[in-house]
């Protein structure tokens, strides 16, 4: 029996398969995160304590970082992991100053005129922001790094970080280490829904942020979704998924270590495999076999590859391309023997790994550019998380007379065609008796 589903396009309408693949809504999700929501508008930090004892903690004394544990962090991590956090920091630390620094010379500081006209943008950073670390099956030092540095690289000046604490009340070492690393001194010890909507509708220990960033499961999607509006959003950020896209060059033991990666998440993950014959897709099937046997998240892997894994046979490159667009897949390597010629024709994928000397596993801890990325097939229309979640633009105008003489007709044309009259006497009004 295969670890996943296969599909040959020679035979079956590939392209017909994926345009239905549906994505799993839990039943009963929008209901609890609606009384979730209205309980932490109601009673705040009280509420915030209830949801963190029933999830995470059952003792748990107080939702926020005690000095204690402030004075400790780090204790209990290795000189080897803490300057992994520290390196992994300044890269993509660099990487997004590199960015926020491209931006500063399109909108420079002071000046919001544009090709000598009285019009023009102001780049702005947001003036807080708040960063979702998830937690439960695991604990993340790494979505520290990979969100709260963007957001410090953009200079936002107040950051909020919440995250579930261990069962026994306390944070991740790792996660105390690299909070304090980049100096963000607001943390909560709270997850899921109750988390998000604390950040956004404020309690008595938060104050409302400008914008959420960061990923989570269905409870905090589901919240993100209904609080839109209340508080800026970073998108949806789902199950994890990665494709790989492997030609008759590839590594199969590199190609299948990438396939399982990320699909060791959880088991509603996704991985998808598209090659281009049958006897390199056996070959990479087989070594994903062998990895998996014994693994520690053995019984994860299975279940996550045979529920929402596929693999694909294309009949040509242009194919298999179309298939890989039709995914939109969060992470995509490019097992090929010439990959960046292939780059023009990727439209769809949250983060492209060219060649077989880019592991997946080095774009989610290390090389530089967030690893909050946009999944389920977002990728057709989102970003990963980036120096522009944290900043907007502000439009200015500023019109002499005579630019406003020259405007004129055109204001009071559409007043007219919309039905609006006072919107052209708004300028009319300017010119009269003159």
């Amino acid at each position: 029996m295969s670890l996943l589903r296969i599909v040959d396009s020679a035979r079956e309408d590939a392209i017909g398969l994926l345009r239905k693949r549906l994505h799993s809504h839990a039943t009963g999700v929008e209901e609890a995160v609606a009384k979730i929501i209205a309980d932490v508008r109601q009673r705040g930090d009280a509420a915030l304590l209830e949801g963190a004892r029933r999830f995470d903690c059952p003792h748990l004394e107080s939702i926020l970082v005690t000095e204690l544990e402030w004075e400790s962090a780090g204790e209990g991590l290795t000189e080897f992991h803490a300057e992994a956090i520290r390196a992994a920091l300044k890269r993509v630390t660099d990487f997004h100053l590199s960015q926020k620094a491209r931006l500063d010379l399109a909108y420079p500081e002071g000046r919001w005129t544009l090709q000598g006209q009285n019009v023009g943008q102001r780049l702005l950073v947001l003036e807080s922001a708040g960063i979702y670390v998830p937690g439960g099956l695991a604990f993340y030092p790494s979505s520290v790094v990979m969100n709260v540095g963007p957001a410090r690289a953009a200079g936002v000046p107040r950051i909020v970080v919440t995250t579930p604490s261990s069962k026994r009340g306390v944070l991740h070492p790792g996660i105390l280490f690299a909070l304090r690393e980049l100096d963000v001194t607001e943390v909560i010890k709270a997850g899921g829904a109750y988390a998000i909507a604390a950040l956004a509708l404020g309690t008595e220990s938060i104050t409302p942020v400008d914008k959420i960033a960061g990923p989570g499961n269905r409870f905090v999607n589901e919240a993100k979704r209904q609080l839109w509006g209340a508080v800026g959003l970073d998108g949806y950020a789902g199950s994890s998924e990665v494709c790989v896209l492997a030609d008759e060059t590839a590594n199969p033991v590199f190609a299948a270590a990438d396939l399982l990666t990320q699909v060791e998440h959880a088991e509603d993950n996704a991985g998808f495999l598209v090659t281009l014959s049958p006897g390199k897709l056996d070959q990479i099937l087989a070594e994903a076999e062998r990895q998996i046997a014994g693994a520690p998240r053995e019984a994860t892997l299975r279940k996550a590859l045979a529920d929402f894994g596929m693999a694909f046979v294309a009949r040509n490159m242009s194919e298999a391309l179309d298939l890989v667009n039709l995914i939109a897949p969060e992470h995509l390597t490019v097992a090929v023997e010439d990959p960046e010629p292939l780059l023009p024709h990727i439209k769809n994928a949250g983060c492209v790994l060219l060649g077989e000397y880019t592991p997946e596993s080095a774009g989610d801890f290390a090389i530089g550019p967030s690893h909050t990325l946009p999944t389920s097939g977002a990728a057709r229309f989102g970003s990963p998380v980036n120096v522009l979640d944290f900043v907007k633009v502000q439009s200015v105008s500023m019109l002499s007379k005579d630019d406003l003489a020259n405007l004129a007709p055109i204001v009071e044309a559409f007043g007219e065609m919309e039905g609006f009259p006072a919107h052209a006497f708004g300028t009319t009004v300017r010119f009269q008796g003159l």
